[in-house]
């Protein structure tokens, strides 16, 4: 009997280490938190409940208070959003702890990053990432050639403040040196942006996003007091400007549109006002607005409501913030992730020129129907079949094997294509160099650059079958 209270002793010892010792990797781990995140939750472009850690006491798995019957006093409800966003953030607290050790002992945060003006978006900092040209931008005339460097950024942050003069903005920005820093060493670029008005603040950022679709794409808005109040007008007005607004204490807080779906949301309100329930009732409407996503992840963390103290001494961003810019920004990219199959036909794709693409669960993606109708892909097939039939030619393609990406590409799409495999690397070079050329010569030029050998491939093929010897 005593072995065998010994051993269950033993047993539960290891179950209790185990525990905290989860736990603290958990609280501790950037890494590993983002693991059970995604282990709870599956990827951010496939989401879906782990049936099994839904059963366990999990902070992932809190059910949103939007979703139960609103008390009478709002007061109340906002305690209820305040435990839940602490509770459903609990994964950033790795990463809000790094982001404060940097704030502490960061020196000259911004020493190494290029500051250039955009027109009337002065000041913006640049995390010095650049991406190679493509014919498309060369044609715009972003680029001077193919290949050359273009900046941009994951994101950009734009802290609004209210215009007043030039002193409060030095001031502000050297506050937020800091905040920055950090920011632009995770990829964001960041800037302070005065305005006076939500119109001059729409017509300010809408401007910028036209003429730098590079830099453009991801705006996050970081504001408070009446500042913040101008971001909430500015989403009414244009619900796609921003990806997600971070807000603290709006001086009004603006009720949302109807039937739009609304930038992800994260909103500090003051204890006094949440006694005072001042306006709550327009915070509930657009809370419960943001979450009306279909996606899990939008609709878990496009709506998170703290209660704080009367703003910070310091003006630097929150952790909570910092964390869930960036967070934002890698989610928001993972959910507009295309499949693998995706990926390899994109390889193929010609701007306007393919009219359908059919989508298969669990299978593969199929260019059903071009705009050329010289570009048959039945009778290309029909000719590979005779070429294979040709004892002469297929003793020519044993060597070399003209293995390359593309068309290893093609054989994984179609890898459900028994005939497939009697087809030499030969002549699916051929058959997708033909292809290419009918959807124009960008496409050609475009497979170039994404695999050369390819191109070489095909270009000596085609200059073969032009010999006036064959």
């Amino acid at each position: 009997m005593q072995k065998l209270l010994k051993g269950l002793g033993i047993f539960l010892f290891g179950i209790c280490c185990l525990y905290v010792l989860e736990g603290a990797c958990f609280r501790l781990i950037d890494g590993y938190a983002n693991w059970r995140l995604h282990l709870a939750w599956g990827k951010p472009n496939q989401p879906t409940d782990n049936p099994l850690l839904e059963k366990l006491p999990l902070d992932h798995f809190l059910i949103q208070p939007t979703n139960i019957p609103k008390p009478d006093h709002l007061g109340y409800w906002i305690g209820n959003e305040d435990r839940y966003s602490g509770k459903i953030m609990s994964f950033t607290r790795p990463m809000r702890d790094v982001y404060e050790d940097y704030i502490h002992n960061s020196f000259e945060p911004l020493s190494n990053f290029e500051i250039r003006d955009y027109e009337e978006i002065q000041g913006l900092v640049l995390p010095g990432l650049k991406k190679l040209a493509t014919i498309e931008e060369v044609k715009s005339r972003k680029a001077r050639r193919v290949g050359d460097g273009l900046e941009f950024a994951k994101g950009v942050l734009f802290k609004i403040i209210i215009e007043n003069d030039i002193d409060s903005y030095r001031s502000e920005f050297t506050e937020l040196e800091p905040s920055f820093g950090f920011l632009l060493e995770n990829g964001f670029a960041c800037v302070v942006l005065p305005v006076s008005s939500g119109e001059d603040l729409l017509r300010k950022i809408t401007n910028f996003k036209e003429k730098e679709d590079l830099l453009g794409n991801n705006l996050f808005a970081c504001a408070d007091g009446l500042a913040a109040t101008f971001v909430m007008e500015s989403c009414k007005q244009m619900p796609d400007l921003w990806k997600a607004i971070m807000l603290v204490d709006p001086d009004e807080l603006v009720s949302p549109p109807e039937k739009v779906s609304l930038p992800w949301t994260y909103i500090v309100i003051d204890e006094d006002r949440r006694v005072r329930e001042e306006g709550l009732d327009s915070l509930f409407d657009w809370i419960k607005s943001v979450r009306q996503k279909e996606n899990l992840y939008s609709s878990r963390l496009s709506g998170l409501v703290r209660i704080g103290q009367k703003f910070m001494v310091d003006k630097k961003i929150p952790s909570y913030f910092a964390s869930y810019i960036i967070y934002c920004a890698k989610f928001i990219d993972e959910m507009n992730e295309k499949t693998p199959e995706m990926q390899i036909l994109s390889q193929f794709e010609a701007p306007n020129k393919i009219k359908t693409i059919e989508s298969q669960p669990s299978s593969f993606r199929e260019i059903e129907e071009l705009e050329n109708p010289d570009f048959d892909l039945n009778k290309i097939e029909n000719k590979i079949s005779l070429i294979e039939e040709s004892e002469e030619i297929k003793t020519i393609t044993t060597s070399p094997n003209f293995d390359c990406e593309i068309v290893r590409g093609y054989r994984e799409l179609n890898a459900n294509d028994s005939q497939l495999n009697y087809v030499s690397n030969r002549d699916l070079i051929l058959k997708l160099g033909l292809g290419f050329e009918q959807m124009g010569n960008d496409a050609l030029d475009q497979i170039r650059m994404k695999d050369p050998l390819f191109y070489r491939y095909y270009m000596s093929l085609r200059a073969i079958g032009e010999s006036p010897l064959n």
